[in-house]
């Protein structure tokens, strides 16, 4: 018997996840088989403590305000800049980006 072989078009998920603690402190994760393998290796490197979220072939932010009072995020968006400049836009005043992280995307 022939073994298997995966479709031409399936689709392949790589996820990352970008964590942030209120000290500032950020830890970033690409490229996991899973959502969930992702969110548990950025946990390990900034802390349950943190907050946290994940997102697939794509990119993610996190900005913070000076003072660190405010936290902007993003995901989903197919470029770092984009995904940057959203996490900007979210802050009410100006701030900086503290990470930011790209899957690789698929290749279809």
């Amino acid at each position: 018997m022939a073994s298997p072989t995966p479709q031409a078009d399936a689709y392949t998920y790589n996820w990352g996840a970008i964590a942030w603690d209120w000290d500032g402190r950020t830890a970033a994760v690409i490229d996991r088989g899973s959502s969930q393998a992702a969110v548990n290796a950025v946990v390990r490197r900034c802390g349950r403590h943190c907050g946290y979220f994940s997102f697939y072939n794509s990119c993610g932010a996190v900005a913070y305000t000076h003072n660190l009072s405010h936290v902007g995020r993003s995901w989903g968006y197919q470029t770092a800049r984009g995904a940057r400049g959203r996490a900007l836009k979210q802050l009410p005043r100006r701030g900086y980006v503290a990470t930011w992280a790209c899957t690789t995307r698929p290749a279809r």
